[in-house]
């Protein structure tokens, strides 16, 4: 995908999530002209809920990730990155994609953050990941996941942090219904988490039940 098509989507994408639902399909007729593909780009990045056919709002470059992978990336298990051996594949996300991987220094999982390799030579892009990396990594919390550095592999820039194990509270959310005392508890803890975060000047933008 040519950047400026990349761009074009995402644009429209993030024009559609201020519309109200009644007002996005005529939006997008008009704005897409005919271009299905177009259309199907920007339909990807504003996630229809639970196979509804209205749009629900939510942050356009949350799959941005998995969409540039489809088109760019080469899987990269197996590969050795610095001191780090990947084993499998995590998710994609709004900065990058995240790998499971094994330290073989200390023998120990680690979970890699990749910045997609569209984003290297944008500049903007790289700060703020870099901004990421350095917030998360000023923090020390039980509910906060520690980063252990901030590298680069092959002109790409990457995040190792620790790796947790289990499931997301959407997924649980999902299996079964939880009580008001486990709701109250997730609660608390993400309370807690983010009083350390505002308390250091960091704001979180971007809290959602999935991961």
């Amino acid at each position: 995908m040519k950047p400026e098509r990349w761009q074009k989507i995402v644009d429209l994408a993030e024009a559609v999530a201020q519309l109200a639902s009644a007002e996005r399909a005529t939006f997008l007729a008009e704005a897409c002209a005919g271009d299905v593909a177009l259309r199907k780009g920007v339909e990807s990045l504003v996630v229809s809920d639970e196979g509804s056919e209205d749009f629900i709002e939510t942050a356009v470059f949350g799959v941005a990730a998995e969409l540039i992978a489809g088109d760019q990336a080469v899987s990269m298990i197996g590969q050795e990155v610095g001191a780090y051996k990947i084993v499998d594949w995590l998710g994609a996300g709004g900065m990058g994609e995240v790998y499971l991987a094994e330290d073989t220094r200390l023998g120990r999982k680690a979970a890699l953050k990749f910045l997609p390799r569209y984003f290297t030579t944008d500049k903007v892009q790289v700060r703020r990941f870099e901004q990421e990396a350095r917030a998360a990594s000023a923090l020390n919390h039980p509910n906060i996941l520690t980063v252990y550095e901030i590298g680069e592999s092959a002109g790409t820039q990457f995040i190792a942090a620790e790796y947790i194990e289990g499931r997301t509270l959407r997924q649980q959310m999902e299996s079964a219904r939880m009580t008001l005392g486990e709701v109250l508890d997730v609660a608390i803890q993400a309370a807690s988490a983010l009083a350390v975060a505002h308390q250091a000047g960091i704001v979180h933008r971007d809290i959602k039940s999935a991961v």
